[in-house]
């Protein structure tokens, strides 16, 4: 089974960016399961967004306390609590400008960096990292590709127009092509 955590702030997108793996995930042959966790439904509150998956029915219910992989929106965020439960292979995601080096000091993760944000500025014109984020994601993960990735943006953001859906598409592709 794979366990994959998201953290980030309300308005990233975290919650989003959980719902659009695990629509991938099944569209890759997978059971799946998402849930978000959070307080305050208010911009910049702390949010955390879970997602397993398997071929195999997930019997496993609850938060996920020992992740596959880590993913961080935002390279201010307070690492110490995010990598809790992380262990020898566990993955590292950041969505940061600079190669996290400080991270790879401070933890047995295998750590991996993409400019999230920066992709976004760039294909959508608005710093709305999450599909970007997923791209860098896929490229790391098993069991689920980037055209699984491409086929759920489409189907969760369809709802904002085909003009959302195709920028997105190209954020995440961005993503996957230089995650580092």
């Amino acid at each position: 089974m794979m366990e994959v955590r998201f953290h980030g702030r309300g308005g990233q997108g975290m919650k989003t960016a959980a719902e659009i793996l695990a629509r991938a995930a099944y569209m890759a042959g997978n059971q799946t399961q998402d849930f978000p966790m959070y307080g305050a439904e208010r911009r910049g509150a702390p949010v955390t967004s879970f997602v397993r998956y398997d071929r195999r029915p997930i019997t496993a219910v609850g938060y996920v306390f020992e992740p596959d992989v880590v993913v961080v929106a935002d390279d201010s965020l307070d690492f110490s609590h995010m990598l809790k439960g992380a262990k020898p292979g566990t993955v590292l995601l950041v969505n940061t400008g600079q190669p996290p080096d400080f991270l790879r000091k401070m933890t047995r993760a295998e750590t991996h960096w993409v400019n999230a944000t920066d992709i976004a500025l760039k294909s959508i014109g608005r710093p709305v990292f999450n599909c970007a984020l997923l791209g860098a994601l896929v490229k790391l993960l098993k069991g689920v590709n980037l055209e699984h990735l491409k086929k759920a943006i489409a189907i969760e953001l369809e709802r904002h127009g085909e003009t959302v859906v195709e920028q997105n598409e190209k954020a995440a592709e961005m993503g996957y092509r230089m995650v580092s």
